[in-house]
């Protein structure tokens, strides 16, 4: 199975749909060398999983227009070269039949919202090492 990768990076599918929260893990994992893909609905996240390479690793909302991120991670896993792939759900939805519902379909991780920087990475570098022949860019002091 390939893997999507590129020079700067495994590559993280970010399934979310509210753009300020898009906004600061894009900013996040690009920032720890990660590269990026957004899908900001479940429609355009279960396109991707027929059309494309999978990512290294997939972090997905719950509540999305169009498929809820429980029917997205179903395809995923029934998607021959998707089904192994980590998936991270990174919800608000703190139900514990929704936690339970996600456990079976696969979900290999549960972050929920709001998650800090930390545990965000914590939870990516879990599956994912950091990558090492890219340093995080340092922000320079006045």
């Amino acid at each position: 199975m390939g893997k999507a990768r590129t020079s700067s990076g495994p590559t993280v599918l970010m399934i979310e749909d509210h753009d300020d929260t898009a906004c600061l893990v894009r900013f996040i994992l690009e920032r720890n060398g990660y590269t990026v893909r957004h899908a900001p609905d479940g429609w355009n996240a279960k396109r991707l999983t027929e059309t494309t390479e999978p990512p290294d690793l997939v972090l997905l909302d719950i509540s999305l227009p169009s498929l809820s991120g429980l029917e997205v991670l179903r395809a995923i896993r029934t998607t021959p070269e998707w089904q192994w792939i980590p998936v991270i759900i990174l919800s608000a939805d703190t139900r514990e039949e929704t936690m339970a519902k996600a456990t079976t379909l696969g979900a290999t991780e549960y972050l929920k919202k709001p998650f800090s920087q930390e545990r965000l990475m914590k939870a990516v570098e879990l599956f994912l090492p950091r990558p090492t022949d890219q340093e995080a860019p340092q922000l320079k002091q006045a």
